[in-house]
């Protein structure tokens, strides 16, 4: 399935995750995207490429394994947790997603976090970004909001939008701190995302101090 994409990880990630030095939480991200966008993927192969060739003309080094096995390798060595009523949508999800949540030892739990959005989160193996999925109802609105560390996300289902732009299946996205927007659910249907966030957010409603304790982030 061919997708039009506009919203893409920046060449410093991909280079990054080329040579296999992007962090694990990010990299999960950026492999989720790549099974939507096939014009990140061919410039990963050129950028593969590449660092064959300087490889081959450099002094020879013992070198790590590729990235992705290297990321699928933490997530399999996760902790055991096992909890019952568990997020099963996996048909046409990215590999490195379904493996997440198909895993019987950490299978993500839907939780209820406002009104209109849900949240599964996911254990990876490391302990600088929460890892998570989040499911908006249709035309169901999220908190607005700032960020108080960087967020990654990936569009896996439907669609929504914010101020900005309208993001649909496989659209990368890049949130910094500063960056205030309330994202709204397509009127058709779910959305639901692949995310990685560094610190909790923010909420812009003078009374968001009451969802505090809900809006904590739990790498792990």
């Amino acid at each position: 399935m061919s997708y039009n994409l506009t919203h893409h990880p920046d060449a410093t990630m991909l280079v990054e995750f080329s040579a296999g030095t992007l962090a694990t939480a990010p990299s999960i991200c950026v492999s989720a995207h790549l099974h939507f966008c096939e014009q990140c993927r061919t410039e990963l192969l050129r950028l593969d490429q590449v660092g064959s060739q300087l490889m081959a003309e450099a002094e020879s080094a013992e070198v790590d394994d590729s990235l992705f096995d290297s990321v699928m390798a933490k997530i399999d060595s996760a902790e055991a947790n096992p909890e019952p009523s568990v997020a099963t949508e996996v048909k046409g999800f990215p590999h490195s997603v379904s493996k997440l949540i198909k895993n019987p030892q950490h299978k993500p739990i839907w939780k209820r976090l406002s009104a209109s959005v849900d949240i599964a989160r996911f254990k990876t193996g490391q302990s600088d970004f929460e890892v998570a999925l989040h499911r908006i109802c249709a035309g169901g609105k999220t908190p607005k909001h700032d960020h108080s560390g960087v967020e990654y996300t990936v569009v896996l289902k439907g669609s929504f939008s914010d101020e900005r732009s309208v993001y649909k299946e496989g659209d990368f996205l890049v949130r910094q701190p500063g960056d205030v927007h309330q994202p709204m659910g397509a009127q058709n249907g779910e959305c639901i995302c692949l995310s990685a966030l560094k610190a909790p957010i923010k909420l812009a409603n003078p009374f968001g101090f009451l969802m505090k304790p809900l809006l904590r982030i739990n790498p792990m």
